[in-house]
């Protein structure tokens, strides 16, 4: 029998190609983005989502976009204003700072868009709500936030015609699950850090999420020149490091090399590793090898990927403590 987190990684294909055939909201139909700044909030992986939705927002719709942590736009100062879409991502649409900054966008007089989960709460203070895939069973969160960058490409499709059917390609076109060699897994898990540059930095952070979540050790994540300006004399002879780049930026040299020659384990995850994936949607092959190797690390260990310890004392009674 396969765990939850596992058999949600199978079912992403299978979701996304229903997700594709239903309409968007009429109301996105409405507005023109390319003439209105756009700010993209969540929290945990929600967060990520927003850091993707900003890179594909820039590249394709409109490089007047944000993205921003909801605890961080609720607890500081953003100016919002009438002219701004505020899309705010909440898979079960019950996190406080996110619906919080609902609100407060609202009161700004942004257009406020919530992109949920199916069967979460009615929020009077979204004035669009984009619906995504069933409540994830599972508490590490995978087909809720590709579901979601999904409705993303969907919504930049409306800008830029050809990119829904580019991206069918690539669901047709991507094997899950990713095929991993054993000798590939990291094998100092004491000191693994994980690395990537551009949208990748975004996957670098989101794979070290899960392989928190489902494997219960300590893991560092960093953009790749975030880590070279000091993180990097962390490295040793004892170290994992997992490195997302592409082949087409020169940087992850400097990276790849130092590493090296320091003597630390090197992981390199680039285009050449995803035969037939256009190298558009390469970050989404990447993330998805990063969901598999959190999902065979946590095998090796015996951990339980669904949980994330709330089986576990004290763990179940700290976590009733958090408010989240």
């Amino acid at each position: 029998m396969i765990s939850l987190y596992e058999a949600n990684i199978l079912n992403q294909k299978r979701e996304w190609k229903r997700i594709l055939d239903l309409p968007l909201p009429s109301a996105l139909y409405t507005i023109d983005p390319t003439k209105r700044r756009t700010v993209f909030v969540g929290i945990g992986s929600s967060y990520w989502a927003a850091r993707f939705s900003e890179f594909l927002w820039r590249q394709y719709v409109n490089p007047d976009c944000i993205s921003i942590q909801s605890y961080d736009f609720v607890r500081s100062r953003y100016l919002i204003s009438p002219n701004d879409l505020f899309v705010v991502f909440s898979h079960r649409g019950t996190k406080t700072f996110s619906i919080q900054s609902l609100g407060l966008a609202k009161k700004s007089g942004a257009t406020t868009i919530l992109v949920t989960g199916l069967g979460s709460p009615n929020h009077p203070t979204a004035d669009i709500r984009i619906e995504t895939c069933a409540q994830e069973n599972c508490g590490t969160f995978t087909i809720s936030l590709t579901s979601a960058l999904v409705r993303m490409i969907q919504w930049i499709g409306l800008s830029n015609k050809n990119i829904v059917e580019r991206f069918k390609q690539t669901i047709d076109n991507i094997a899950i699950p990713m095929k991993m060699e054993e000798n590939l897994l990291p094998k100092f898990l004491g000191n693994l850090v994980i690395v990537g540059d551009l949208i990748r930095e975004v996957v670098a952070h989101e794979v070290a999420l899960k392989i928190s979540e489902t494997c219960y050790i300590p893991v560092r994540s960093f953009g790749l020149e975030q880590f070279l300006h000091g993180p990097r004399v962390t490295l040793d002879k004892q170290s994992s490091l997992v490195a997302f780049t592409s082949i087409t930026e020169p940087r992850k040299d400097s990276l790849i090399k130092y590493a090296e020659t320091i003597g630390a384990e090197v992981i390199e995850i680039n285009e050449k590793k995803f035969n037939g994936i256009s190298k558009e949607f390469t970050w989404l092959a990447q993330l998805l090898y990063g969901q598999q190797l959190a999902l065979e690390l946590s095998k090796s260990l015996g951990t339980n990927p669904d949980t994330v310890r709330a089986d576990q004392s004290p763990y179940n009674e700290a976590r009733d403590l958090l408010m989240l």
